[in-house]
């Protein structure tokens, strides 16, 4: 169990505190990949929660590696978003401070982990319209600046 779930035996579905590695894995030729969440069906970058005692590197290669099963080199900070306010369908209500890297060199066999149905590339001019709302923000300040 990780350590939000192990916080939550003690304070249910009160709001916390928490900070999130997310990535946005890009290449002009696939696009960014997003995953498809199984908790609500909405469209978002993968990445998560750090761990206590995880460094936010060893956190976002843990992150992508579970939820996509890909490799990566040389992330670049993109964004720091704080404030990103979550409620899940369970109810658990988190305030996040999301730390984004983008990452243009990942390697691998692409899979999706139970958090998600789907993984997919998009076209940065052809995005889904349901991607999570948290997320809108950065991936279409992403997007403006590719497209420059």
């Amino acid at each position: 169990m990780s350590y939000i779930g192990d916080m939550r035996k003690f304070v249910g579905h009160s709001p916390i505190m928490a900070v999130a590695a997310m990535a946005i894995l890009y290449n002009e030729e696939k696009g960014i990949l997003l995953e498809k969440r199984t908790d609500t069906g909405e469209w978002c970058t993968p990445g998560g929660a750090i761990e206590l005692g995880e460094s936010l590197e060893y956190a976002l290669k843990r992150e992508i590696k579970e939820e996509t099963n890909l490799d990566f080199t040389n992330p670049k900070l993109f964004d720091i978003k704080a404030n990103v306010h979550m409620v899940y369908p369970n109810g658990d209500e988190v305030y996040y401070t999301d730390i984004v890297y983008e990452i243009n060199d990942f390697y691998g066999e692409l899979k999706h982990d139970g958090e998600s149905t789907e993984l997919r590339f998009f076209d940065i001019n052809n995005l889904p319209e349901n991607i999570m709302p948290t997320q809108i923000g950065y991936i279409e300040k992403f997007v403006s600046e590719k497209i420059k």
